[in-house]
Protein backbone atom coordinates (compact mmCIF):
# COMPACT_ATOMS: atom_id res chain seq x y z
CA UNK A 1 0.00 0.00 0.00
CA UNK A 2 1.31 3.39 -1.32
CA UNK A 3 1.80 5.70 2.36
CA UNK A 4 -0.53 7.97 3.28
CA UNK A 5 0.34 11.55 3.19
CA UNK A 6 -1.20 15.14 4.44
CA UNK A 7 -4.82 16.33 5.21
CA UNK A 8 -8.03 17.60 3.93
CA UNK A 9 -11.24 18.53 5.20
CA UNK A 10 -14.86 16.64 4.00
CA UNK A 11 -18.26 16.62 5.50
CA UNK A 12 -20.59 13.80 7.08
CA UNK A 13 -23.70 14.18 4.89
CA UNK A 14 -27.44 13.48 6.50
CA UNK A 15 -27.49 10.05 5.61
CA UNK A 16 -24.27 9.47 7.92
CA UNK A 17 -21.97 9.18 4.66
CA UNK A 18 -18.54 10.68 4.43
CA UNK A 19 -16.44 10.33 1.61
CA UNK A 20 -12.63 9.38 1.73
CA UNK A 21 -11.30 12.93 -0.14
CA UNK A 22 -10.13 12.43 -3.71
CA UNK A 23 -6.60 12.78 -3.04
CA UNK A 24 -6.64 9.40 -0.73
CA UNK A 25 -9.04 7.68 -2.56
CA UNK A 26 -6.64 5.13 -5.02
CA UNK A 27 -5.23 4.40 -1.28
CA UNK A 28 -7.71 2.19 -0.32
CA UNK A 29 -7.98 -0.51 -3.47
CA UNK A 30 -11.77 -1.51 -4.22
CA UNK A 31 -14.18 -3.45 -2.65
CA UNK A 32 -11.55 -4.51 0.46
CA UNK A 33 -12.91 -4.17 3.50
CA UNK A 34 -11.84 -1.37 5.63
CA UNK A 35 -11.57 -1.20 9.07
CA UNK A 36 -13.01 2.12 10.86
CA UNK A 37 -12.50 2.01 14.53
CA UNK A 38 -12.65 4.48 17.66
CA UNK A 39 -9.75 4.27 20.02
CA UNK A 40 -10.10 3.92 23.13
CA UNK A 41 -8.51 7.07 25.47
CA UNK A 42 -9.74 10.17 26.66
CA UNK A 43 -7.88 12.10 24.54
CA UNK A 44 -8.46 10.34 21.42
CA UNK A 45 -11.74 12.22 19.97
CA UNK A 46 -11.09 10.67 16.42
CA UNK A 47 -11.84 7.37 14.62
CA UNK A 48 -9.38 5.71 12.19
CA UNK A 49 -9.81 4.59 8.82
CA UNK A 50 -7.33 1.81 7.35
CA UNK A 51 -7.00 -1.25 5.53
CA UNK A 52 -8.34 -4.48 7.25
CA UNK A 53 -5.18 -6.54 6.40
CA UNK A 54 -3.08 -3.61 8.50
CA UNK A 55 -5.67 -3.96 11.49
CA UNK A 56 -5.05 -7.46 11.09
CA UNK A 57 -1.40 -7.36 11.84
CA UNK A 58 -1.45 -4.20 14.12
CA UNK A 59 -3.87 -6.53 16.18
CA UNK A 60 -1.31 -9.56 16.01
CA UNK A 61 1.39 -8.03 16.75
CA UNK A 62 0.16 -6.36 19.55
CA UNK A 63 -1.70 -9.95 20.80
CA UNK A 64 1.11 -11.51 20.67
CA UNK A 65 3.44 -9.09 22.66
CA UNK A 66 0.86 -8.70 25.49
CA UNK A 67 0.74 -10.89 28.73
CA UNK A 68 -2.05 -12.73 29.62
CA UNK A 69 -3.77 -10.61 31.77
CA UNK A 70 -3.54 -7.97 29.53
CA UNK A 71 -4.96 -9.80 26.23
CA UNK A 72 -8.84 -9.55 27.13
CA UNK A 73 -8.62 -6.01 27.98
CA UNK A 74 -6.44 -5.74 24.80
CA UNK A 75 -9.81 -7.75 22.53
CA UNK A 76 -12.29 -5.58 23.80
CA UNK A 77 -10.35 -2.15 22.96
CA UNK A 78 -9.35 -3.05 19.48
CA UNK A 79 -12.14 -5.90 18.87
CA UNK A 80 -15.00 -4.21 20.98
CA UNK A 81 -14.83 -0.90 19.18
CA UNK A 82 -14.21 -1.39 14.91
CA UNK A 83 -16.75 -1.79 12.10
CA UNK A 84 -15.58 -3.17 9.08
CA UNK A 85 -17.11 -0.71 6.43
CA UNK A 86 -16.71 -0.68 2.22
CA UNK A 87 -16.64 1.93 -0.09
CA UNK A 88 -19.48 2.70 -2.23
CA UNK A 89 -18.37 3.82 -6.21
CA UNK A 90 -18.40 7.55 -4.97
CA UNK A 91 -15.56 6.50 -2.29
CA UNK A 92 -17.69 7.07 0.54
CA UNK A 93 -18.59 5.08 3.82
CA UNK A 94 -20.89 5.21 6.61
CA UNK A 95 -20.29 6.36 10.57
CA UNK A 96 -22.58 4.43 12.13
CA UNK A 97 -24.89 5.69 15.00
CA UNK A 98 -22.74 4.54 17.64
CA UNK A 99 -19.73 7.34 16.48
CA UNK A 100 -22.60 10.16 16.31
CA UNK A 101 -22.00 12.79 18.78
CA UNK A 102 -18.63 11.21 19.73
CA UNK A 103 -16.39 14.50 20.38
CA UNK A 104 -18.45 16.54 17.57
CA UNK A 105 -19.03 13.64 14.64
CA UNK A 106 -22.50 15.04 14.28
CA UNK A 107 -25.29 14.97 10.35
CA UNK A 108 -23.58 17.39 8.25
CA UNK A 109 -20.75 18.09 9.71
CA UNK A 110 -17.21 19.37 9.14
CA UNK A 111 -14.43 16.93 9.50
CA UNK A 112 -10.82 16.23 9.10
CA UNK A 113 -9.33 13.96 7.51
CA UNK A 114 -5.50 13.23 8.50
CA UNK A 115 -3.23 10.67 6.80
CA UNK A 116 -0.52 9.37 8.75
CA UNK A 117 1.31 6.30 6.47
CA UNK A 118 -1.04 3.46 6.72
CA UNK A 119 -4.15 4.81 8.53
CA UNK A 120 -6.31 7.91 8.57
CA UNK A 121 -6.97 9.75 11.55
CA UNK A 122 -11.15 11.23 10.82
CA UNK A 123 -11.41 14.28 12.92
CA UNK A 124 -14.37 16.78 13.67
CA UNK A 125 -13.21 19.57 12.15
CA UNK A 126 -13.98 21.96 15.09
CA UNK A 127 -12.41 19.51 17.13
CA UNK A 128 -9.27 19.24 15.23
CA UNK A 129 -8.39 23.33 15.32
CA UNK A 130 -9.18 23.06 19.21
CA UNK A 131 -7.03 20.58 19.64
CA UNK A 132 -4.09 20.97 17.26
CA UNK A 133 -4.39 24.87 18.74
CA UNK A 134 -3.87 23.44 22.14
CA UNK A 135 -1.43 20.95 21.53
CA UNK A 136 0.92 23.61 19.55
CA UNK A 137 -0.13 26.66 21.75
CA UNK A 138 0.67 29.72 19.98
CA UNK A 139 3.85 27.91 17.53
CA UNK A 140 4.50 24.88 15.76
CA UNK A 141 8.00 23.33 15.82
CA UNK A 142 8.00 23.70 12.33
CA UNK A 143 7.08 27.33 12.34
CA UNK A 144 9.71 29.58 11.06
CA UNK A 145 10.58 32.54 12.70
CA UNK A 146 13.22 34.18 11.30
CA UNK A 147 15.94 35.53 13.01
CA UNK A 148 15.75 39.51 14.59
CA UNK A 149 18.93 39.93 13.35
CA UNK A 150 17.99 40.15 9.32
CA UNK A 151 14.45 41.90 10.44
CA UNK A 152 14.46 45.22 8.44
CA UNK A 153 15.45 48.20 10.41
CA UNK A 154 12.08 50.57 11.37
CA UNK A 155 11.70 53.53 9.24
CA UNK A 156 12.89 56.44 11.22
CA UNK A 157 10.07 59.65 10.94
CA UNK A 158 11.32 62.37 8.32
CA UNK A 159 11.93 65.41 9.84
CA UNK A 160 9.84 67.35 7.41
CA UNK A 161 6.66 65.19 8.78
CA UNK A 162 6.85 66.38 12.53
CA UNK A 163 4.96 69.13 13.08
CA UNK A 164 5.77 71.35 16.05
Amino acid sequence: MPKLRGNAEGTMDQKCRAGVPAKFIGMFPEGEEIVLWEPQGSNQPYLLLLQDRYFEETFDREYALADKASRQDLLRDALGHMESVKLDAAGRFVIPERYHGKAGFDKGGKLFFLANQSYMEIWPLPVWRAWENARRGAVSRFDYTPDPAWAPAPQEANDDSISS
